[in-house]
C-alpha cells in the first residue's frame, strides 16, 4: 500500500535568544512566575527586525531536505502552514519555493492556526497516497507571532516566540511505515476568542485600527483553561480507532507546545509516563504552527523515536481547530 512516510525533519530558530530574565529587562517588568512553573517556558528565540516568516521556513526546509538526502529539485509540492504569513498575498510558500530553487514543485499555503502542521500532514499524506505523481512533498510550519505581540504586556509577550519546522514526506510501499490516520475537529463559533483582527477584509488596516492596537494579537474572550485537557484524549482515541491501533501500541506523542502542565495532565489521563512525550517550550517558547515539527526534530535527535514506532501528533489552535495525526516511523 502506498503511503507517505516522514523521510526528513528540520528546524530553525532566529539567533536572538531571550531568557525570562532578559525579557523582563526588555519589558521593564518581571516575567510572571507561572510562565516557567506552569507553562514551562524558560527562554525563547525572536526574529526582531532581521527575519521574516519566509526566512524561518526556508531555513527549516533546507535542514529537512538535508536530513532526507534530497535536493530542492526533487520536491513535487511545497506547502507552508502559518497564521503569521510573509504577506497576505502572495502565499508564503511562493517565497520559500523560490528561495529553495524547488523548480519542479507546486505551492500553496494552509492556515489552520496552530493546528496547521497536523492538518497539513494529513492533507499532504493523502495527496501522496492518492496521486502517484507526488513522490516528495515538503511541509513547512513557520511562526513569527512576536511581530504581533505587545511587549508591554507581561502576561502575553513571554509566551510567544518565533521559529520554523519542516518535514519531507516521501512515498513508500515498504514495511507499513508512514501515515496511518488522522482526525480533525473544529468549532468555528469560537473564532472571536483570540486572534489578529485587523489587516483582512473585515477590518482593513487603517490609522484608527493601529491606534487601537487591533493589528496586534488580541484576546477578546478568556480561553477555557481545560480546553485541551478535554479535547486531546478523545481526539487521540478516535485517531487510533481509525488506524486500528490501541494506546498501548503508541511509543511517542507530541502536543502543541504552549503549556507543559496541560501536557502533564493529559499524559496522566492517558496513563502514560512523560518519557513518552517531548516538551521543547523550555528552550523555544511557544512557536505555534512550528512547535510540533520543532518538538519532532528534538525527539528524533534525542533518539526518543525509533524505526517502527507509532507516533501521534496533536495540535490545537484558535478558531477553534484541533487535530491528531498518526505515523509509523
Amino acid at each position: 500500500m502506498r503511503r507517505a512516510r516522514i523521510s526528513g525533519v528540520g528546524m530553525w530558530v532566529p539567533p536572538l535568544r531571550l531568557t525570562n530574565e532578559e525579557l523582563g529587562v526588555r519589558m521593564g517588568k518581571p516575567v510572571p512566575l507561572n510562565i516557567e512553573t506552569k507553562l514551562g517556558i524558560k527562554a525563547r528565540h525572536i526574529t526582531g527586525d532581521d527575519f521574516s516568516s519566509a526566512d524561518l521556513g526556508t531555513e527549516a526546509a533546507k535542514a529537512a531536505l538535508a536530513n532526507a538526502g534530497l535536493n530542492p529539485e526533487d520536491i513535487d509540492m511545497v506547502i507552508v502552514t502559518s497564521d503569521t504569513p510573509e504577506y497576505i498575498s502572495p502565499p508564503t510558500s511562493a517565497v520559500v519555493q523560490g528561495r529553495l530553487g524547488a523548480v519542479n514543485a507546486g505551492i500553496f499555503d494552509v492556515n489552520a492556526s496552530c493546528t496547521g502542521f497536523v492538518a497539513t500532514l494529513d492533507l499532504a499524506s493523502r495527496m501522496i497516497g492518492y496521486d502517484q505523481t507526488y513522490k516528495h512533498i515538503l511541509v513547512v510550519g513557520t511562526y513569527n507571532m512576536t511581530k504581533f505581540v505587545d511587549f508591554t504586556n507581561e502576561k502575553v509577550a513571554p509566551i510567544f516566540a518565533d521559529g520554523g519546522g519542516a518535514v519531507v514526506l516521501s512515498a513508500t510501499e515498504a514495511d507499513g511505515s508512514g501515515y496511518l490516520s488522522a482526525k480533525l475537529v473544529a468549532d468555528g463559533t469560537q473564532y472571536d476568542f483570540l486572534g489578529i483582527y485587523a489587516g483582512g477584509t473585515k477590518n482593513p488596516i487603517s490609522h484608527e485600527a493601529i491606534d487601537k492596537g487591533e493589528h496586534l494579537l488580541t484576546f477578546l474572550k478568556p480561553l477555557p483553561g481545560d480546553r485541551n485537557v478535554k479535547l486531546w484524549p478523545p481526539l487521540i482515541d478516535e485517531a487510533l480507532k481509525r488506524a486500528g491501533l490501541t494506546l498501548a501500541e503508541v511509543k511517542h506523542l507530541l502536543f502543541t507546545q504552549i503549556n507543559k502542565s496541560v501536557i502533564e495532565e493529559v499524559m496522566g489521563i492517558l496513563g502514560l509516563p512523560m518519557s513518552q512525550t517531548t516538551c521543547s517550550m523550555d528552550k523555544y517558547g511557544y512557536t505555534g504552527s512550528a512547535c510540533i515539527p520543532i518538538a519532532l526534530h528534538e525527539a528524533v535527535e534525542a533518539g526518543s523515536i525509533q524505526p517502527g514506532d507509532i507516533v501521534v501528533m496533536v495540535g490545537s489552535g484558535v478558531g477553534l481547530s484541533s487535530g491528531a495525526v498518526i505515523f509509523r516511523w
